[in-house]
């Protein structure tokens, strides 16, 4: 009954994919993006549907802090998941819980409060683990404008985070076992 269901459930994503227009923008390597969303409220109403959403895509090699910032005429609603968005055809995002594409699962990592319109456009020092994500970005004024075209640009930047020598590890290692043993002499 369930790969029926899902079939049924795809088929119907497919049929109605003419009507999605979110993009899906892979990150450039100056972690640039410029584009532009319509309608002031697309993240905050999780509307696939029309070009209300973008979805941007990038890797992170090994641990690092995300910080992203935004600057648009309306306040940007900002979501991390771990993995890849396949497919933009109508598919039921979540902006601040996980969501499948039908063909990979998105699992959300952090974002702005989905409760509270009228903030967000940063995030900052977010660790990430190496993998792939995806940055869901949209309006979130709240005031359902769903014709105007907001142009914006997220700046993203990935700073690894350094790993202690291990030489800085050892000489710590020597140290608490010299203290345990100053201790067990007294």
């Amino acid at each position: 009954m369930k790969r029926y269901l899902n079939t049924l459930l795809m088929a119907c994503t497919l049929c109605f994919s003419s009507l999605s227009l979110a993009s899906i923008i892979a990150l450039p390597v100056d972690g640039t993006v410029s584009d532009s969303v319509v309608g002031d409220s697309g993240w905050t109403n999780e509307d696939t549907f029309g070009d209300a959403l973008d979805f941007i895509s990038f890797d992170v090699s090994a641990d690092s802090l995300l910080s992203v910032t935004s600057s648009s005429l309306i306040n940007l609603g900002l979501s991390v998941y771990q993995g890849t968005i396949v497919n933009d055809f109508g598919i039921p995002f979540a902006n601040g819980g996980d969501f499948t594409d039908l063909f990979s699962d998105l699992r959300y990592v952090t974002g702005n409060n989905p409760f509270v319109p009228g903030i967000g456009g940063s995030l900052t020092n977010v660790l990430l683990t190496a993998g792939s994500y995806t940055l869901a970005v949209g309006g979130n004024e709240g005031f359902f404008d769903t014709f105007t075209d907001y142009a914006y640009r997220v700046n993203v930047s990935l700073d690894e985070v350094p790993v202690p020598a291990p030489s800085t590890l050892v000489i710590m290692m020597l140290g608490l076992v010299g203290a345990v043993a100053m201790r067990k002499r007294a």
